[in-house]
C-alpha cells in the first residue's frame, strides 16, 4: 500500500485547460483589436459612403469585390473600444500567466503519512498527537476537511480534497487521522 497521495490527472487537465483557454480568448480579444474592429470600421465607412450617396444599390456589388460579407456592420467601433480590446486581451494574457504559475506549482504536490504523521505537500511533518479537531463539514459530500493543529503552541491547519488527490489516498489520510486522534 502506497502511503501517498498525489494530485488527479484530472485535475490536472482542467487546470491546464483553463491555461489554454485564457490565452485562446486574450488571443481574439487582441485579434479583434488589432485587425477584427478597424476591419469592421472600414466596412462601415465604405457602407457610410454608399448610403450618404443614395447608392446602396450598389452596395452588394462593392461589398462583393471587396470580399466582405453584404450585411453592413452593426456599428463603427470608437477607439475607446479597440482600447477595451486591448485592455481584455492584457488582462486575459495575466490571468493565463497566473494560472499556469499555479497549476505549475500545484501539479508535483504530494501528500504522504506514516504511523505517526501526516507529511504535508511542503514537506511540514505534522504528528498525529498534535492534531486538535477535523471540520468534516464538507467531507462527505465534497470530499473537503480542514484538520487543526497546534505544535508548541502554534495553531495552524491543513486541508484535505479527494478531488484535487487521488480519492482513495486522501480517505486513507483521513481514516489514519481519526484513529490516531480517537
Amino acid at each position: 500500500m502506497s502511503n501517498e497521495a498525489r494530485i488527479t490527472s484530472i485535475w490536472k487537465k482542467q487546470k491546464g485547460f483553463l491555461v489554454l483557454f485564457f490565452a485562446v480568448i486574450g488571443l481574439w480579444f487582441l485579434f479583434d483589436a488589432r485587425t477584427g474592429f478597424p476591419q469592421s470600421n472600414q466596412r462601415w465607412l465604405a457602407y457610410e459612403k454608399f448610403k450618404n450617396e443614395e447608392h446602396l444599390s450598389e452596395w452588394p456589388v462593392f461589398s462583393k469585390e471587396k470580399g466582405w460579407n453584404e450585411t453592413p456592420p452593426h456599428k463603427f467601433y470608437k477607439r475607446e473600444d479597440i482600447v477595451a480590446q486591448y485592455l481584455v486581451s492584457f488582462f486575459l494574457f495575466i490571468a493565463s500567466i497566473g494560472t499556469f504559475f499555479y497549476w505549475r506549482s500545484q501539479i508535483k504536490r504530494i501528500y504522504r503519512w506514516d504511523a505517526d504523521a501526516v507529511i504535508l505537500p511542503n514537506g511540514r511533518r505534522i504528528p498525529f498527537s498534535s492534531i486538535t479537531k477535523i471540520n468534516r463539514k464538507q467531507w462527505v459530500s465534497k470530499g473537503l476537511a480542514t484538520v487543526y493543529f497546534s505544535i508548541d503552541g502554534h495553531p495552524g491547519k491543513f486541508g484535505l480534497d479527494d478531488y484535487k488527490f487521488e480519492r482513495d489516498p486522501m480517505h486513507q489520510i483521513m481514516a489514519a487521522i481519526e484513529a490516531a486522534i480517537s
